[in-house]
C-alpha cells in the first residue's frame, strides 16, 4: 500500500484563544489534517532554552521559514517559551516518546557532541516527561523556561513527588557531567533602554573560521532585516561576520550550521562573576 507523505511545506493560519503568548499560528497541513499525534523528540541541549524536548518538538509544527518570524517577534527566550507552551496546547500530541538512547550535550541543538545515556522515555504529559529528561542529565527543570511555564499554566507537572515512574528508576541513569548550561535563563527584552545589558549579559555566537566552509546557511537561516550575520563586503570566500547591534541572540545560525563551525561566547562580566 502506498503512503503519502506528510504536507509539511504548506499550512494554514489558525486561531487559537487560549493562548497566553500567541493566539494565532501558521502550521503544517500535515498536523491540522491528522487524526492524532505522536511527538518523538530527542533528548539534546538547546542554546536559548537550555534544552529542548517533548514541548520544543511541536516547534516542527510551524512550516518552513515562519519559524525566524516568531525568533524575531520573540527575542526573549522567556516569552519565546510561551510561546511553545501555547504551540504545544494547541497541537496537544496524544503521545511524547523522547529518544535518549544516544542523547546530545554541549553545542546543542544541532552542533553539540553524542553522549550515550540509554533511555526511551514515554509520557502523556510533556511538562513531566522534560522535567524528568533534565534531572538525568542533572539541569534543574526550573531552569527551562518551557517546563517553569507549562507547570504556571497547567500543561503538566514538573514536580519529582508528584510524577509516577514506571519502569526503571531514574536514578540509575543520572549522568552528573553532562554537558549543559546550568543556569537560569536571562530575561532582557530588547529595547532601547537594555541593549547594552543584552550585548553584555547574553551569550554571543561567534564562527570558527577554520571550520567554515562559506556555505552561507547562516546567512540564510537569519531572521532579522538586514541580517545580522552575513558577507563582509560581499566576500564569500571568507567567513561571514556579525553584526552584534543587529543580533538578538535567537542562535537560528548556530542551530542550522551544518559544519558546526558556530559556538556561543560567554560574555566576560559573567565569567568575571563567578569568581565573586
Amino acid at each position: 500500500m502506498k503512503i503519502e507523505p506528510a504536507d509539511f511545506k504548506d499550512g494554514r493560519e489558525v486561531f487559537f484563544g487560549e493562548g497566553n503568548q500567541n493566539k494565532k499560528f501558521y502550521i503544517a497541513n500535515a498536523v491540522l489534517d491528522a487524526d492524532g499525534l505522536i511527538s518523538l523528540p530527542k533528548m539534546k541541549t538547546h542554546a536559548l532554552e537550555r534544552f529542548t524536548g517533548a514541548v520544543k518538538n511541536q516547534f516542527g509544527c510551524v512550516v518552513g521559514m515562519r519559524k525566524g518570524e516568531f525568533h524575531v517577534k520573540l527575542p526573549d527566550a522567556t516569552d519565546f517559551a510561551r510561546m511553545l507552551v501555547d504551540l504545544n496546547s494547541f497541537v496537544k500530541p496524544r503521545l511524547y516518546i523522547m529518544d535518549g538512547i544516544m542523547a546530545m550535550e554541549g553545542n546543542g541543538p544541532r552542533g553539540g557532541t553524542p553522549r550515550p545515556m540509554h533511555v526511551l522515555l514515554f509520557s502523556t504529559d510533556p511538562i513531566a516527561l522534560d522535567a524528568t529528561a533534565s534531572r538525568l542529565i542533572n539541569l534543574n527543570p526550573l531552569f527551562v523556561p518551557t517546563t517553569l511555564i507549562g507547570h504556571e499554566t497547567g500543561v503538566g507537572n514538573y514536580k519529582e513527588e508528584d510524577i509516577e515512574i514506571l519502569g526503571d528508576m531514574p536514578a540509575d541513569f543520572i549522568c552528573m557531567d553532562f554537558n549543559v548550561v546550568r543556569s537560569p535563563v536571562k530575561t532582557i527584552k530588547r529595547n532601547r533602554v537594555n541593549t547594552f545589558l543584552n550585548n553584555s549579559l547574553v551569550p554571543k555566537p561567534y564562527i570558527i573560521a577554520e571550520k567554515c566552509t562559506q556555505c552561507g546557511t547562516c546567512v540564510h537561516s537569519c531572521p532579522v532585516e538586514g541580517k545580522a550575520v552575513n558577507w563582509l563586503n560581499g566576500d564569500k570566500t571568507k567567513a561571514p561576520v556579525y553584526d552584534y547591534s543587529k543580533c538578538i541572540k535567537c542562535y537560528c545560525c548556530q542551530e542550522m550550521c551544518p559544519e558546526s563551525a558556530i559556538l556561543l561566547k560567554e560574555p566576560m562580566i559573567i565569567k568575571v562573576g563567578r569568581l565573586f
